[in-house]
């Protein structure tokens, strides 16, 4: 059997939220929005995040946020909308802290991607390289430098939106880190009898070959 919440529209339902006179009835009415939106929250959340179990946590996250501003729905964008920007800043912001956490949750993003049906021992080959790559990146590159490899090799964010993310204000932007960084990773890597080294999308790094 139908609630009353269940036959009501996105505007409707939030137009009763913010006028919600307890916490219970409010919890009650947030539950159905919830219940709308939580899918699509979460498949948001994977798109950034690449890893599921933090986009998980990432949309529990979205909705308390959502809950405690429900205020500022105004009703001038679809539900869905405000949503999506809610789930996008937050998980940009999360991506891009600074903190152990963060540099912990770019490690379990970047390990978990690899190709569609790639078969097992070359998964377990291709974490090892980038698990590789990640220890090289946390020992000799600068933090912003990590943050923008990270963001733009392992979640394929486009440069000019990682300047403009990031307010970044020197005058190349996010290109510039982007060139210091592989110009520092290469170096060491040589220098220790390492090439064939490749970064490209989703920072997939190639097999490589120890010389000598």
């Amino acid at each position: 059997m139908q609630s009353t919440e269940d036959r009501l529209t996105d505007e409707e339902l939030m137009g009763r939220l913010c006028a919600a006179a307890d916490r219970e009835t409010a919890d009650r009415i947030f539950g159905q929005v919830f219940e709308r939106y939580h899918g699509r929250v979460v498949s948001w959340c994977y798109r950034i995040a690449k890893n599921r179990e933090a986009s998980r946590d990432l949309a529990q996250e979205v909705f308390i946020k959502a809950y405690r501003h429900r205020d500022a729905f105004r009703g001038e964008a679809r539900l869905s909308t405000w949503l999506y920007a809610i789930a996008r800043n937050h998980c940009l912001t999360a991506i891009r802290k600074p903190d152990a956490d963060a540099l912990r949750f770019d490690s379990a993003a970047l390990l978990s991607l690899r190709e569609d049906g790639m078969a097992p021992d070359r998964a377990a080959e291709q974490n090892e390289l980038t698990a590789r790559m990640l220890r090289l990146m946390a020992r000799i590159l600068e933090p912003i430098e990590v943050r923008v490899m990270t963001l733009h090799y392992a979640h394929e964010v486009p440069l000019a939106a990682i300047t403009r993310d990031l307010d970044l204000r020197n005058p190349s932007g996010a290109k510039a880190h982007i060139v210091n960084a592989r110009r520092k990773l290469m170096g060491l890597l040589k220098r220790g009898g390492w090439n064939n080294c490749a970064i490209g999308p989703g920072f997939r790094a190639v097999p490589m070959r120890r010389v000598g």
